[in-house]
Order: C-alpha cells, then structure tokens, then sequence
C-alpha cells in the first residue's frame, strides 16, 4: 500500500509539472511580438498633397461676333501657329452692314462738304452787309454738326471693317488645340459675353501643377523647393519638379464652413519634354521640408511599445507574468522614457537611444545598445493570431 501510495503521489506530480511545462511550452499562451528590423537610410520631412497637372500657358479663344460658324480649320490636337486661321463666321450680314454705313457715310461726308460751302458763302455776304451775322453763326453751327456727323459715320465704318475682321478667328498663340467647342454650321451669338470657340495649349514641354495645400502645410513651403511627384497613368514613375510660387490668398469651395479650415494653392514648375504629361492629370506631390541620410531608423511604434503588467487572466495569467517577471519596464540610463525594445532570444530586452529626425513612418535613433538589423519589439500580437 505504501508502493502504492508513492508512486500515485509521483504520477500526481509528474502530472502537475507535465501540465505546467504543456502550459509554459505551448505556442498559445506564449508571448508573441510585433518586430520590424532596425534599418539605415533615410529620413525625410515631407509634405504630401494632391493636384491637377496643366498646361504653362492656356488660352480661351472665342468671338466678338455673332453669326453662324461658316468654316472650322482645325480640330482638337492639331498644332497651331500664332495668327493661323482657325474658323471663320459667316461674313455676309457684316459686308451688308459695311455697305449700309459706308452709304452712310458718304451721305453724311456730302452734307458736312455742303455746310463748309455755305459757311464760306454766308463769310462772302456778311463781308458785303447782304446778311446778318447770326445767318453766319447759323452757318457756323451746321458746319460743325456735319463734321460730327461725318466723323460718326466714319467711325461706324470703322468698327464694321474690325467686325469683319473678327469673323475670321485665329490662334493668338502657338500651341496646341485641346478643345474645340464648335462645330461648322453652329451659331453663335456674342451679345452678352464672348463665346469660347477653342482652347488651345501653349507648348506642352512646360507644365505645371496647381496644387492645394492646408493652411498648416502652407507657411511650410517656399520657391524654389524640390518636388516629386507620381501619377495614375505612370504609379511606378517619379516625376520631379520645384516650387515655383505660393499663392498666399486663401480659396474656399462653395459651401465651405469656417471651421473646414482655409486652403491655399501653390504652383509647381514641370520638365515635360517627353510629352508624357498631359493636361488634367492628378499628381500625387511630395514636397520635401528637409532630409538627412545614412542614419538608423525605426518604425515610430516601437517607441511606443511597452511590456505589459498583464496579459490575460486566470492561470494562464500567473503563467505569462512568470515570463515577464523580472523584466524591467524602462532601462536605466534613459532620458525622458526614450527606450526601445530589442527581440534577443526571444527576450524583449530594453535599450536606451537617442531620438533624432522623423517622418511619417520612422524616426532616428542612436544608441550603444543598438545597431543595424537588430529586431525591435512594436506591439503584441492580438490573442486571436497566436
């Protein structure tokens, strides 16, 4: 009985310690960490933000005259030259007009040659005491009502002729045509405002971008500041470029409350002498504040990350505190709390380091307990995917 009993005591320990070792050993109820490598590069303070990719130049051609499209020279992507002919307006109803005033005019240039003669003639007989002096102020005052008569007439013939000339619409620059907003036999009419025929491009080899920053990026950015920027017609292709103005004159959109805050936009110079840029294309520009290179980086949630008192409850509890009793929370040494974690047998073992530069997704660091490739703690993994 006494065999018995010591060895039922055995296997009950030989249980308990089997159950402890399955507990501690078990890949689920172990510690698992995030961990990124410590890498060297770069570290670059970057604005980022979106644009509309244009033309340098851009010209809206249209009309001073109303009249029906008699002729279209052109359509959309064709190369023009300054002064090339693009369209012309039907010019029938303008040369009747010239005529009509032209008859005008000869009629008032009659009258006004008549009123100089009549005023020589009332001089003659005023000289001789045949008439009185106020037939000769008479005279006088029709003399110069038909000049101003004659030189309105002239006047109106002149704007017919410029009117005439207007009928034939050209390109004021060299560029290309990139839209065309009429079509031959279609009517315009130019009562109120001009009506836009073409736009045309200036040379596409110089582009720009208009971008729109937040009023906290604004005052960050000045001329003449490097640029990159991609696109969705090339995503792998790096387009670079500089800042060429910033427009410090807020722009709101319709409907913006006060509260959205403001926006601004600056203007970014482009090299575009493949062509491979065209006009509306959204960029997706980074401006760069500032860069250093050749340092250790780190993700920044690594130096966020701290040992946890506690994981879960219960004996899984007792057995993870087990694991990190011992472990201490912040490394002596460090100044204001600036640790990070180093993964070394499986151990998260604490290291002090010097924070230095940061951008969006890591920050400097530099420190005796640290080198390149080591692997840092940056979270825990969720109890689900253990």
């Amino acid at each position: 009985m006494k065999f018995i009993k010591r060895l039922l005591a055995l296997i009950s320990v030989v249980a308990v310690i089997t159950g402890i070792w399955f507990l501690v050993s078990n890949d689920d109820n172990q510690v698992l960490y995030r961990t990124a490598k410590v890498t060297r590069g770069s570290i670059a303070d970057v604005v980022s933000a979106t644009g509309t990719i244009n033309p340098v130049q851009m010209v809206m051609v249209g009309t001073q005259v109303s009249g029906k499209v008699d002729r279209v020279y052109v359509k959309v992507n064709d190369k023009v030259k300054a002064g090339q002919l693009l369209a012309e307006i039907d010019q029938s109803l303008l040369i009747s007009q010239i005529k009509q005033d032209e008859s005008s005019l000869q009629t008032a240039q009659m009258t006004y040659e008549q009123a100089e003669r009549n005023l020589e003639r009332e001089r003659m007989l005023l000289a001789k005491d045949y008439v009185a002096k106020v037939d000769l102020e008479t005279a006088e005052l029709s003399k110069v009502s038909a000049k101003n008569a004659y030189d309105g007439a002239k006047i109106v013939v002149d704007r017919d002729k410029v009117n005439l000339d207007y009928a034939k619409i050209t390109s004021p620059i060299d560029g290309v045509v990139t839209s065309q907003e009429v079509k031959q036999g279609e009517t315009v009419t130019a009562s109120y405002q001009t009506p836009n025929m073409f736009q045309i491009a200036g040379d596409l080899k110089r582009m720009k971008i208009d971008l729109s920053l937040s009023e906290a990026d604004v005052r960050k950015i000045k001329e003449g500041m490097p640029v990159t920027f991609s696109t969705d017609a090339f995503p792998d292709r790096e387009f670079i470029g500089k800042v060429q103005m910033v427009n410090l004159s807020p722009k709101t959109q319709p409907g913006q409350s006060n509260q959205a805050g403001a926006s601004y936009t600056a203007v970014i110079e482009v090299n575009n002498e493949d062509n491979a840029l065209l006009p509306g294309m959204t960029a997706y520009v980074n401006i760069t504040l500032s860069k250093i290179n050749n340092v250790l980086r780190v993700p920044a949630a690594a130096l966020r990350f701290r040992p946890p008192q506690q994981v879960v409850t219960g004996l899984h509890r007792i057995v993870m505190m087990m694991k990190l009793q011992g472990m201490p929370r912040t490394p002596s040494g460090v100044q204001n709390g600036k640790s990070i974690y180093i993964l070394r047998d499986g151990v998260a073992t604490p290291a002090a380091v010097k924070v230095g530069a940061s951008d969006d997704l890591n920050v400097e660091v530099s420190g005796d307990d640290i080198k390149e490739n080591d692997i840092v703690v940056t979270g825990i993994m969720p109890a689900g995917k253990r």
